[in-house]
């Protein structure tokens, strides 16, 4: 089984579309093979058997590229996640035919209980669950082989046994761990093959594999035309597995689960003496319903930005200064909007013990503006800076203002600062202040290189400022595309993401009708023949 897995090494050169109008010309990138991410895995697995209770051991972090889990080119193999991969498999497969009930409806199975009632049952459940495990039906090769192997587990062992083991065959396979596409024919680019467009929409849209009704619309080839896909897109964006995605996207993008890091789940008594793990726990999951609600009640970028719904426990209230609330509630209208006032988002781009305006600073340049900020230069002390004894107090902004005073700092910091310290009325675990060592609050604030440019006063009016900016609808559309690819778009898909980015602006920022878009574009449905390495 450990060749099986290894056989997942292979990388497919692969390739992918233009975007969604006539004048674009329908160029292609490369569409590599993809392995499952660590949460498409585990969600494939939880809708594939919703009845299998069983105790996984952890997989291996997914290493990122850009923002992103799902990328190919972060998802070469290890002997570690291979080994881990096996385990999982093994102990999925056993609990999925713990009971005889279970041994039917995973078989479709009534009687088993005579050599040839057992073979008979054998081959059709290969073929049926084969076709759910590996998202299209089982080629003849697969199913001799399996076959065989299922002949000889059944005379070693029972029938329950053959179905355990065959089962965790198919766990472990390069077919079910890998997204493998068939090439297309040589010369212009083509629709993927029905099964593979199934496999492309339902990850993207559910992070899972395809239900029953997008495996029979593969089978009756219905999922080529824009009036078919756009059929599917709107019923798979109503389901709540959809909430998956828009969660995984923008957790991912903004960063809202580096609360969740070692560095962030303690914080100094003088910062919030209450802060425990648990802490940190409840401000991800109040961030993520946030989220969620506020991309199934509104679904626009603005919105995001600028609302004041939340969702609350005793723990996410008392974070945000609230008592006796719980459920939804709108956040203090002059203390909160949207996401950058979440104390999710706040206390993970902060130190310990201070808040840190230029973290804060570079995580709204990178991953709402799209900015590159350089690198520090070599042997620059990092650390957060500290009161001098006999200096008196100073607010954290002045202690930055000063060690960031150089002209070589102020190249970069200019523009950090100039973000960050918008976000200074909100300490290190988040919550909501006036007055810092005695001394007041300055959250002034300079937007430079964007197209709302200027002087701000505080978060809430950098968020309308950003809700409003172009730069960063443009830059959120364009991360949507490379979350979709599982890739950066290449040279030629360059007027693609254009007109895709376009669409988006015209939209006021709808993520679901970009997500459509996405789906029903060139880029996303078609491919070329498989590149020769």
């Amino acid at each position: 089984m450990r060749r099986l897995a290894a056989a997942c090494c292979v990388v497919l050169s692969c390739t992918e579309p233009p975007a969604p109008a006539p004048s674009v010309p329908e160029a292609v990138g490369p569409a590599p093979l993809r392995r499952l991410s660590n949460g498409e895995y585990l969600h494939t697995l939880s809708d594939l058997f919703p009845d299998v209770a069983a105790t996984l051991p952890p997989l291996p972090a997914d290493l990122g590229v850009g923002f992103f889990d799902n990328e190919a080119q972060a998802q070469e193999p290890s002997d570690v996640r291979i080994a881990r991969f096996e385990t999982i498999a093994a102990l999925h497969a056993q609990a999925a035919v713990a009971t005889l009930a279970q041994v039917r409806t995973l078989t479709g199975c009534e009687d088993w209980f005579t050599p040839a009632l057992a073979t008979a049952c054998g081959e059709r459940f290969i073929d049926g669950e084969g076709m759910r495990v590996f998202r299209r039906p089982v080629t003849a090769e697969e199913h001799a082989r399996l076959s065989a192997a299922f002949g000889r587990w059944l005379g070693a062992l029972d029938f329950e046994g053959a179905v355990q083991l065959t089962l965790t065959a198919m766990l472990q396979s390069p077919q079910f761990l890998y997204r493998v596409e068939l090439p297309g024919p040589p010369g212009e680019p083509t629709p993927v093959e029905p099964y593979a467009m199934a496999s492309r929409l339902s990850y993207l849209l559910w992070e899972s594999a395809p239900d029953q009704t997008l495996l029979d619309a593969a089978q009756a080839d219905a999922l080529r035309t824009p009036e078919q896909l756009r059929t599917q897109v709107t019923r798979l964006l109503a389901d709540p597995r959809a909430r998956r995605t828009l969660w995984s996207f923008h957790r991912q993008w903004l960063g809202l689960e580096r609360v969740l890091d070692d560095e962030h789940t303690q914080r100094t008594a003088e910062v919030d003496p209450g802060w425990t793990p648990a802490s940190a726990q409840a401000a991800a999951r109040e961030t993520q319903r946030f989220v969620e609600e506020t991309m199934a009640l509104d679904g626009t970028l603005s919105a995001l930005l600028l609302s004041r719904s939340a969702w609350l426990d005793d723990e996410s209230a008392r974070l945000y200064g609230l008592s006796a609330v719980s459920g939804a509630v709108e956040l203090p209208a002059t203390e909160r909007a949207g996401v950058l006032t979440r104390v999710a988002f706040l206390a993970g781009t902060s130190h310990r013990g201070a808040t840190s305006p230029p973290i804060r600073g570079n995580a709204i340049a990178l991953r709402l503006l799209c900015q590159l900020p350089n690198p520090p230069p070599p042997g620059v002390d990092l650390s957060p800076p500290k009161e001098q004894p006999g200096g008196g107090p100073k607010t954290n902004r002045t202690l930055f203002e000063e060690r960031t005073a150089p002209p070589t700092c102020q190249g970069c910091h200019a523009s950090l600062n100039g973000l960050g310290f918008g976000l200074e009325h909100y300490g290190a675990a988040g919550a909501y202040q006036v007055q810092e060592r005695g001394l007041p609050i300055d959250a002034r604030g300079v937007l430079r290189r964007t197209d709302v440019d200027g002087p701000f006063d505080g978060a809430l009016e950098l968020s309308q400022r950003l809700a409003r900016s172009t730069v960063v609808q443009r830059c959120a559309a364009e991360q949507w595309v490379r979350y979709a690819l599982g890739r950066a778009p290449v040279a030629v898909e360059g007027p693609q993401v254009e007109l895709l980015t376009q669409r988006f602006l015209d939209s006021g920022g709808d993520v679901r009708a970009l997500l459509t878009d996405i789906a029903l574009s060139p880029t996303f449905r078609l491919r070329h023949a498989e590149a020769t390495p």
